[in-house]
């Protein structure tokens, strides 16, 4: 999801008993609703605490996914994904005021060296289902774009992917995903019926020479 459709998700935007997330479409880019999966398990996890308050009782469906500790929508997230950065590379964020604007120079500094932002994750999520050979019409519709133009960004094929691929031409392997081991068998079965009627007629004509 792009940030503003997290922010704007709600508890009744989701099926628990589908597994599904509904991005309503005043909230999305380009206005459109789309239904995206709950793919993992720790995704499912995730979603379960949100929903709990501090009491243990689930939140109503109107309440906001991402929320503070009062309940109230968050704005941004700006701060939480600064600290979660600089703590991920062992580094201890300090701030000057509670504004994640006010980060220590220091911490800015190493921040700005790491260079990781909050859409890198989307455009990793996007080139992680390419690579595991996801259609790029199925990676448009998660991602919610309007043209599959924006979504061939994502396709940043593996030097090892490329390598595999020209081997094909080496082992005589069929280009076509379809082409399951199944329909190999067939195509198998094929030619190895074919090669046993010309065997048969070349044994037959050889015995009739003989009796001749």
């Amino acid at each position: 999801m792009r940030r503003g459709e997290m922010l704007a998700l709600r508890f009744g935007d989701i099926d628990w008993a589908g597994q599904l997330i509904t991005l309503r479409g005043q909230t999305t880019k380009s206005r459109r609703t789309r239904v995206i999966p709950i793919g993992t398990a720790r995704l499912r996890a995730v979603l379960d605490w949100l929903w709990l308050d501090g009491g243990g009782v689930r939140k109503a469906d109107h309440v906001p996914v991402f929320s503070n500790e009062a309940g109230e929508p968050l704005k941004s997230f700006k701060k939480g994904w600064v600290a979660a950065v600089l703590k991920a590379h062992g580094i201890t964020p300090h701030w000057r005021s509670p504004s994640y604007k006010d980060l220590s120079t220091d911490c800015q500094h190493r921040f700005r060296e790491l260079n990781l932002h909050w859409h890198d994750m989307r455009h990793e999520y996007a080139s992680r289902l390419v690579e595991r050979g996801v259609p790029l019409a199925q990676v448009r519709d998660l991602l919610g774009h309007a043209s599959i133009l924006t979504t061939e960004r994502y396709d940043n094929q593996k030097l090892e992917a490329l390598q595999a691929a020209v081997q094909r031409l080496e082992t005589g392997k069929q280009f076509d995903p379809a082409d399951t081991p199944l329909e190999q068998e067939k195509v198998s079965r094929i030619f190895q019926d074919r090669a046993g009627q010309r065997l048969t007629a070349a044994t037959t004509a050889s015995t009739a020479s003989s009796i001749k």
